[in-house]
C-alpha cells in the first residue's frame, strides 16, 4: 500500500487558522473500492488502524483494506497526537470537533482520486459518535461503520451525579466542561500506561498487542469520552442517521448488548449487526480482523 500525511487548514471557532492533518492509504493496484474515513477511540492515535504484523498475522486494518481495493484515511481527534490546537483555543465540545473533521474530511476527499466512490464513514468506540455527529451535521458519508460503539452510554462508568444527565442532551450540551474537569481534570488529559490487558475486554490478542495497543495511547479528547459515555446525549444526531450502518462488537466488548446498538437508530431500516468471536472492545487487535475487513468490504460494495 501507498500512504501520504495530507494537511488542511480550517477556520477555529475562535476565528483562527489551524492546520489539522490525516493519513491516507492507497492501494497499489487502481480498484473501483470506497474510501473509508476512520477516527480511532479515545486515548488512541489513528495508529490503531495500522497496527502492523504480529507473529505472522496482519493486524493493520489499512493494509487488509488497501488490498481489497479500499482508499483508508485516518485522523487523531482534534486536540490530540498529530492534531494539536492553538494554546488558546476554547473548550472543544464534540459538536464542534466533529465540525473540523468534516471539514478536513471533505477537503481530502476532493484531492483523492477517489472522489467519486462511496466514502464511508468508520468510528471505534468514542470514535464511532463523533463519526455519527459528523454524519449528522454534514452529511460526508454513503454509509457509517461502528465498531464497539453505540448510543446506549457506558452506565458503569459514570458516577451518581453524571448519571443524573442521561437522556438530558440539552443538560450534557450546556454543562459538558463543567462535566469533564469535574471528571477528568483537564479537556486532554494523558491516559496512563494504556489498555491493561487484564482480560481479553481491555488489550490485544496478545501482550505483544497490548503493548502496541499501549504505545500508540494518546492523550484523550475527554469532551467525547465524557459525552460518549452518558446515553441519550447524542440521541437527536442518531436519529437523524438515514444512511446503511454498519456494527461491529467483539464477543468480549463494552456497551450495551449488541442485539440493542440499532434499536435508537430510527432513521434508517439498513442496519447490518455482527458479533466478532474472541474478541474483546479493540476489535482491529484480534485475529478476527481478517474477517471484519471482508464483511466490511462486502457491505460497503453493496452501498
Amino acid at each position: 500500500m501507498k500512504s501520504d500525511q495530507l494537511e488542511t487548514t480550517i477556520q477555529t471557532v475562535d476565528g483562527k487558522s489551524c492546520k489539522l492533518s490525516a493519513n491516507v492509504f492507497r492501494s497499489e493496484t487502481a480498484s473501483s473500492g470506497c474510501t473509508f474515513f476512520c477516527l480511532p477511540g479515545g486515548g488512541t492515535s489513528r495508529d490503531f488502524f495500522d497496527l502492523g504484523q504480529f507473529d505472522g498475522v496482519d493486524y493493520s486494518f489499512a493494509s487488509h483494506m488497501t488490498t481489497l481495493g479500499h482508499t483508508m484515511i485516518s485522523m487523531d481527534h482534534p486536540g490530540t497526537g498529530t492534531n494539536p490546537l492553538p494554546e488558546d483555543h476554547s473548550f472543544l465540545t464534540p459538536r464542534q470537533s466533529s465540525d473540523y473533521i468534516a471539514r478536513v474530511c471533505s477537503d481530502i476527499i476532493s484531492e483523492e482520486a477517489s472522489n467519486s466512490s462511496n466514502v464511508i464513514g468508520l468510528g471505534h468506540s468514542m470514535g464511532g459518535m463523533i463519526t455519527v455527529l459528523t454524519q449528522a451535521r454534514h452529511h460526508p458519508f454513503a454509509g457509517v461503520a461502528l465498531l464497539g460503539s453505540s448510543a446506549g452510554g457506558l452506565d458503569w462508568g459514570l458516577d451518581d451525579h453524571e448519571k443524573t444527565y442521561i437522556g438530558k442532551p440539552d443538560a450534557v450540551e450546556q454543562k459538558l466542561q463543567e462535566l469533564v474537569m469535574r471528571k477528568f481534570g483537564s479537556p486532554f488529559p494523558q491516559v496512563s500506561g494504556g489498555p491493561s490487558g487484564k482480560s481479553i475486554t481491555f488489550g490485544g490478542a496478545t501482550e505483544k498487542l497490548t503493548q502496541r495497543l499501549r504505545e500508540i495511547s494518546i492523550p484523550l479528547y475527554a469532551a467525547g469520552g465524557m459525552m460518549s459515555m452518558i446515553r441519550g446525549s447524542f440521541l437527536t444526531e442518531v436519529e437523524a442517521i438515514d444512511v446503511h450502518l454498519f456494527f461491529a462488537f467483539g464477543d468480549r466488548d463494552i456497551g450495551v448488548p449488541p442485539e440493542e446498538a440499532p434499536g435508537p437508530f430510527t432513521g434508517t431500516s439498513d442496519a447490518e449487526l455482527h458479533v466478532l468471536e474472541n474478541c474483546g472492545h479493540n476489535s482491529l487487535a484480534f485475529p478476527v480482523i481478517e474477517t471484519l475487513c471482508a464483511e466490511l468490504d462486502r457491505w460497503a460494495r453493496q452501498i
